[in-house]
């Protein structure tokens, strides 16, 4: 028998799982199956039904609960979902109206800045704006570039496109004071 599994004896079945959450001991992974996902999905219907309501203490206590939680992933996974396209403006305005780093996203807000929805457009803007940390100089030469070809090709809201792109050339110049 091998003695790095651990195995749980069906006739102990009070034993302390407590102990399988120590990180510091234990790698676990909760694996959600369909009724995890579907209370997964039904959370993040609440979350977007509490932001779009339009009451402002529903919305403060979500963007509150959101932020505590760090629930960037839950907050870009409700922006990616086609059911929301309605109120992703709003969704979208959550991000930096939380106060949360999305700098792992840019890539996914530089997108929906493109996006031909202006308030769309103009929320995915303001958090590009609100990202302090970028991976690299050759990271943001190219999203210039890509803000740039959408400016090129008359995008509806190419004057705000264009704020973002000198924004983007000032954060590479930090890039150059830096090597």
């Amino acid at each position: 028998m091998n003695k790095d599994l651990d195995i749980i004896n069906d006739d102990n079945e009070e034993e302390d799982t407590e102990k399988y959450f120590d990180e510091e001991s234990y790698s676990t992974m909760i694996v959600a199956g369909e009724k995890g996902q579907q209370e997964k999905k039904k959370s993040l219907e609440d979350f977007v039904e509490h932001l779009t309501s339009g009451i402002n203490e529903d919305k403060t206590e979500v963007l509150k609960i959101l932020k505590e939680s760090n629930a960037q992933d839950a907050l870009v996974e409700a922006i990616l979902d086609l059911e929301n396209l309605e109120n992703r403006n709003l969704l979208i305005a959550a991000c930096w109206e939380s106060g949360l780093d999305f700098s792992k996203y840019v890539n996914v807000f530089l997108k929906l800045a493109v996006d031909k929805d202006l308030l769309v457009s103009l929320e995915a803007i303001t958090v590009v704006e609100n990202i302090e940390t970028y991976e690299s100089k050759e990271f943001l030469e190219t999203a210039i570039a890509f803000v740039g070809k959408a400016i090129d090709a008359k995008h509806p809201n190419h004057e705000m496109l264009h704020d973002l792109k000198l924004h983007l050339f000032e954060v590479m110049k930090g890039f150059d004071k830096v090597e």
